[in-house]
């Protein structure tokens, strides 16, 4: 008996590593098809940019999706941006034109069925390198007088020369099935709800960035 099981668990892998290529296209289609399903339950079959969607108590505007990415802005954060002014330099055809963006992307583990969500946010390529500088050090500056721990900038973002900085830690989630849209779906809204803290204290200081805005509209 225990021949026979050994000599089938070497033909599946025989099978397997034959078949290797193909297998794993599957997996990764069904995954980004799940992904794509699980978007248009939360926004809609054709989401246009900037629809608004309330997932739990988060407000959403909706920026753009891929097979494995989700992007958009709190609207706390748009409304603000918009009192400060319109376009930001440097960020015009970046996402959505603001100076953040934030996003979710689906990553697959190596047995092709389990992974996890990612979620992260990043301050955009802004031309002016004293409000790029001073919008990073009002977040960082607040976050750690909040004891939001999870709001933490790699060393050197401010520096200049740097376009991209992200800065929100530790928001994953895992996801027993990659290819269960409504796993995808639940998870998504659960991993958003827990960052609510985060995106209101951005939301809070935005207002802070009316002299740098104005600074570097002076400098242009």
């Amino acid at each position: 008996m225990n021949k026979k099981n050994s000599e089938m668990e070497q033909l599946a892998r025989q099978l397997y590593q034959s078949h290797k290529r193909q297998l794993d296209l599957l997996t990764s289609h069904r995954s980004e098809s799940a992904f794509r399903l699980s978007v248009h339950r939360l926004f809609g079959g054709s989401p246009t940019q900037e629809k608004t969607v309330r997932l739990g108590k988060n407000e959403l505007k909706y920026s753009n999706h891929t097979k494995t990415n989700l992007s958009f802005l709190p609207t706390a954060w748009q409304e603000e941006l918009e009192k400060v002014r319109g376009t930001w330099p440097g960020c015009e055809k970046w996402w959505a034109g603001y100076p953040f963006i934030a996003w979710v992307e689906i990553k697959t583990s190596d047995d092709g069925t389990t992974g996890y969500l990612k979620l992260n946010a990043e301050v955009g390529p802004i031309s002016n390198h004293k409000a790029r500088k001073g919008i990073i050090k009002a977040i960082a500056a607040a976050a750690t007088a909040a004891g939001l721990g999870r709001i933490r900038f790699p060393e050197g973002a401010s520096d200049k020369g740097r376009l991209y900085s992200r800065f929100l830690q530790e928001g994953s989630v895992a996801l027993n099935d990659i290819r269960n849209a409504e796993e995808i779906e639940k998870k998504l809204v659960q991993l958003l709800a827990g960052f609510e803290p985060e995106f209101e204290l951005v939301a809070s200081i935005i207002p802070q960035f009316l002299s740098l805005s104005g600074a570097s509209e002076a400098e242009r």
